[in-house]
């Protein structure tokens, strides 16, 4: 089974196109877990989601809620203003039988901001990834202090543990850039937050920065800023 994932505070107007977007993976063995943060508007969804409602706790929380509540061998995360490409659940989770040692598969992702689409790029973002739960239960989960940079955090440790990801060199991601978004204009910033985390480890004991990794960081991790500069062109 693959247990999805998604967070959502006050995004309730996103939903039906979230959830469409789950529809249409098409994939048999799926349970979707709507984690509702602390929301002051009305939320409703259909019988086939679980829905958990906890006080307003950030997202890093209400993933955690939900890796806890699933049931699943993988674990997927879409936020709920963002949307899936048919086939991303598919392609990934094939990925992962093809490769037993990974703990991790990933696909592409592009932007979308008025009816303009960016190229694909890769970018250490949780919704363009399919996860063992293994992964989850040998590098903990979400850092729920952090309130930008959770996804590159959690993909950091990965590396830093050696978790074994498999690129995916099809589009499994669309994020829609729009008013709200939290990481909008924040890349530089949340680079900083995630390597003062990364500094903390190391000087605690927890990670050796001498110690040579099994994956070249760039590749393994991607873009790290920059993703908005990509040229846009019309969807049309």
């Amino acid at each position: 089974m693959i247990s999805v994932v998604i967070p959502e505070h006050n995004g309730a107007r996103f939903l039906p196109e979230a959830l469409a977007s789950i529809e249409a993976q098409r994939f048999g063995d799926l349970e979707t877990l709507l984690i509702d943060d602390g929301s002051t508007e009305e939320l409703h969804a259909p019988d086939w989601v679980r829905l958990f409602r906890q006080q307003r706790m950030g997202q890093s929380a209400a993933r955690n809620r939900g890796v806890r509540e699933s049931r699943g061998e993988y674990l997927a995360f879409l936020d709920i203003d963002d949307l899936w490409t048919p086939g991303h659940l598919s392609r990934l989770h094939a990925a992962l039988m093809r490769h037993p040692e990974a703990g991790i598969a990933q696909g592409r992702m592009q932007q979308l901001a008025g009816g303009r689409i960016s190229g694909a790029y890769r970018m250490p973002y949780a919704g363009s990834c399919l996860f063992r739960r293994e992964a989850f239960e040998h590098c903990g989960g979400f850092d729920e202090t952090m309130r930008l940079g959770e996804d590159y955090d959690f993909l950091f440790r990965c590396w830093e543990k050696d978790i074994v990801k498999i690129d995916v060199e099809e589009v499994s991601l669309i994020y829609r850039r729009h008013g709200g978004n939290t990481t909008r204009g924040n890349f530089a910033r949340s680079h900083m937050i995630v390597l003062k985390r990364r500094m903390e480890r190391i000087r605690s004991g927890a990670v050796d920065a001498a110690e040579k990794r099994s994956f070249r960081f760039q590749d393994y991790i991607g873009e790290t800023e920059g993703a908005g500069e990509w040229t846009l062109w019309s969807a049309s």
